[in-house]
């Protein structure tokens, strides 16, 4: 008697796995969807209804988002939820619940607001962990890029060729530290950026204390301890009970611009420095970056 063939069970679950893993590359090729390049150079097929589809998972960070690309940008927050990339994709769809109303983001917005509250249903109390680290927001707005830091509740507009380089974040209810340092190429030229050929960097250290700090002198004492001594000279430029901005250089090597804010319990240290042969030419587009600068959040 002819013995029965049979696939082990194991077998047939990697088989599974496998095919299961495929998937997303055979969907890719399928012959009659459309492969669209956006302006912002993002990739990604269109099927014969309009259906569109991403790649579902992190290709970059803090990219911001625009309105040529907002196609694109939707739909990958939305599919890097469903594919567990939560942080991600709350990231970009709060990106574009911030951008400036109007025009088709109307309705791209009001579709990430949607999600974005399907999310809040969803995790519950978790929501919260994930909002915080959701927190820097940026978006391309007029031939800058504006970032927004929700959670440390300040706004800055940043030359077009400017990518995050580095996040620090620590902290509880009481207490919050934020840190951000960003590129800048004023050229606009993000393949320079890219292999680290800066035109100037900007650090951005906030600061949400268990109380109000009182004097400005009290805030800048703070911002010592923490980011230690250095010989710059510095030369004020403006300084009132909540802003002091200041240029600085130490005569050979760095030149740049500093501010520090003081709004309720919320610190902020702001430093951008390039090399003196690049401080020249460009001190004007500096200064209008750390000129740009609002805290315009009402505290928690």
């Amino acid at each position: 008697m002819k013995r029965k063939r049979f696939i082990p069970r194991f077998t047939a679950f990697s088989l599974l796995l496998f095919t299961w893993a495929l998937l997303p590359y055979a969907l890719a090729q399928m012959p009659d969807w459309i492969l669209v390049r956006d302006p912002d150079g993002n990739r990604y097929h269109v099927d014969p209804n309009g259906r569109i589809y991403t790649s579902g998972k992190p290709e970059f960070d803090f990219k911001p988002v625009s309105e040529d690309g907002l196609n694109y940008y939707y739909n990958q927050g939305v599919e890097l939820l469903k594919a567990g990339y939560r942080v991600e994709g709350l990231a970009l769809l709060k990106s574009i619940l911030a951008m400036p109303d109007g025009g088709r983001t109307s309705d791209f917005r009001a579709r990430a607001s949607m999600e974005i509250n399907g999310l809040i249903r969803r995790e519950g109390d978790r929501y919260e962990a994930l909002n915080r680290k959701a927190s820097v927001l940026l978006y391309r707005w007029k031939g800058s890029v504006v970032l927004i830091n929700d959670l440390m509740k300040y706004r800055v507009e940043l030359p077009a060729g400017s990518r995050v380089l580095r996040t620090r974040m620590r902290g509880d209810d009481k207490y919050g530290y934020y840190g951000l340092l960003i590129g800048m190429r004023f050229d606009g030229d993000m393949t320079a950026l890219a292999t680290g050929a800066c035109d100037a960097l900007v650090a951005i250290d906030s600061e949400r204390f268990p109380s109000e700090f009182r004097t400005m002198g009290e805030l800048k004492k703070n911002w010592a301890r923490n980011l230690g001594a250095d010989t710059f000279r510095r030369t004020t430029i403006r300084s009132d009970k909540r802003a002091e901005l200041a240029r600085f250089e130490d005569g050979t090597l760095y030149a740049g611009y500093e501010a520090f804010l003081l709004r309720g319990r919320y610190g902020y240290c702001i430093r951008i420095i390039s090399a003196v042969p690049q401080s020249s030419p460009h001190g004007p587009d500096m200064e209008k970056v750390i000129n740009s600068f609002r805290t315009s959040f009402v505290e928690r």
